[in-house]
């Protein structure tokens, strides 16, 4: 028996502020669908606008692509892909490392540096600058060596990563976008995607480590049984994120940003679901 496809969740549409048939077509709305992480939608959206030639069309693209390689754990494809989406903004809104020449969004005087309002494109471009500082701020917690004191350290991680981008991420899962649409775009979703195999789990750990320390080696399948299997490494990452603050965890203890940045929803899902496994309140 073939187990029909689940609907997409219906979604409350905001209205874009360019018209139908404006210069922006589809570019807000990829912004909306770029803040909860709904990195398919975004590409079959540019996709099939031939006049998203803007741009910051190519900065929304990026930025879809990048989340496309954190789903799959491809994190230092992330990055490269989310220094592209920074190029691409006004340099009143980045800045650059003068030691490697990385371009990296900026957030806090944004809307002091765009000045007055300056129509839809001024917004659109603080919207996809702060998805743009999200992005690279979160990639930039996982860049800490001392996250990875161990292989154990760097597995269990992987898996709380894996819980945000795949297994908790609705939009990961709920959007059937036929994979020969993705390989249109050059993508290619792997099968086995969505199972937390054993491979899966320890190939993205080991990415992590190397992502932070290029001379770290992998995590071995020794690691995973003595964890327990993915039973064990779930309980561990569960228990780990519901001691966590949901913004220090993604966006790091110093963030200022809690009230301005939307996370994503497999973000939010799973780290309400650790605190609900294991911060339950007392009966009576």
């Amino acid at each position: 028996m073939v187990t029909p496809p689940i609907p997409p969740r219906p979604r409350e549409e905001i209205p874009s502020p360019y018209g139908p048939d404006g210069p922006f077509k589809n570019l807000h709305r990829c912004a909306q669908r770029l803040e909860c992480g709904d990195w398919r939608e975004v590409l079959v959206l540019l996709g099939g606008d031939g006049t998203s030639t803007h741009r910051l069309a190519a900065v929304t693209h990026q930025l879809a692509l990048s989340m496309f390689q954190q789903t799959v754990g491809d994190v230092e494809q992330a990055w490269t892909a989310l220094t592209d989406a920074a190029k691409g903004l006004p340099p009143a809104l980045t800045k650059v490392d003068p030691d490697t020449g990385h371009v990296a969004a900026v957030l806090h005087t944004a809307t002091m540096i765009l000045g007055p309002d300056q129509g839809p494109e001024r917004h659109l471009t603080l919207a996809l600058a702060r998805i743009t500082w999200r992005e690279q701020t979160e990639l930039g917690q996982l860049r800490n060596p001392h996250l990875y004191a161990g292989a154990r350290d760097a597995l269990i991680r992987a898996c709380q990563e894996f819980l945000a981008w795949v297994e908790f991420a609705p939009e990961t899962w709920r959007r059937q976008i036929p994979p020969g649409q993705l390989q249109g775009f050059g993508l290619t979703v792997p099968r086995s995607l969505h199972q937390p195999t054993r491979k899966n789990l320890c190939d993205r750990a080991s990415k992590l480590r190397k992502f932070a320390d290029p001379a770290q080696g992998d995590v071995s399948d020794s690691v995973w049984a003595d964890i327990g299997g993915y039973p064990g490494l779930k309980a561990l990452a569960l228990e780990g994120l519901s001691t966590q603050h949901i913004v220090s965890w993604r966006l790091g203890p110093r963030s200022h940003s809690s009230q301005q940045i939307p996370l994503r929803t497999g973000c939010v899902t799973a780290w309400r679901f650790a605190r609900d496994c294991y911060l339950q309140p007392s009966p009576g």
